[in-house]
C-alpha cells in the first residue's frame, strides 16, 4: 500500500541529490561505518526513489544525469558486494585458523 501512494505522489528528491547520497554511502561502507546489510537496505531504497526521480521528479532527467545517477548506483551496488566478500574471506580465514589450531592439538594429543 505504501508503495502505491508514494507512486502517486511525484517526489521533490532530485538525481543530484540521489547521486550525493549513493556516494556518501559508498564512503562510509569504506570507512566500515556502517554494515553492508544497511548499506543493501539504502541500495534498494535508493533504486525504488531513483525510479520516481526520472518517472516524476521535479525536472526531466537528460541522458548524462540518467547515467550519472545509474553509475552512482552500480557503485553502491559493488561496495555492498565488495564489503560481503571481504567479510566471507576474513570468516574464510579465521575458520582455517581455527581448524588449523584444532589440528595441531590432535595431532599433540595422539
Amino acid at each position: 500500500m505504501e508503495d502505491r501512494v508514494e507512486q502517486d505522489e511525484p517526489t521533490q528528491t532530485t538525481a543530484d541529490g540521489l547521486t550525493r547520497l549513493a556516494t556518501s554511502i559508498v564512503e562510509l561502507l569504506g570507512e566500515q561505518a556502517i554494515d553492508s546489510r544497511l548499506g543493501a537496505k539504502l541500495l534498494k531504497r535508493l533504486e525504488k526513489e531513483a525510479k520516481l526521480v526520472e518517472e516524476s521528479g521535479p525536472q526531466p532527467l537528460n541522458k548524462t544525469q540518467k547515467r550519472s545517477l545509474r553509475d552512482a548506483l552500480d557503485g553502491l551496488e559493488h561496495a555492498v558486494r565488495q564489503v560481503d566478500a571481504n567479510l566471507l574471506v576474513s570468516a574464510n580465514a579465521k575458520l582455517r585458523s581455527t581448524d588449523e589450531s584444532s589440528s595441531k592439538k590432535a595431532k599433540t594429543k595422539g
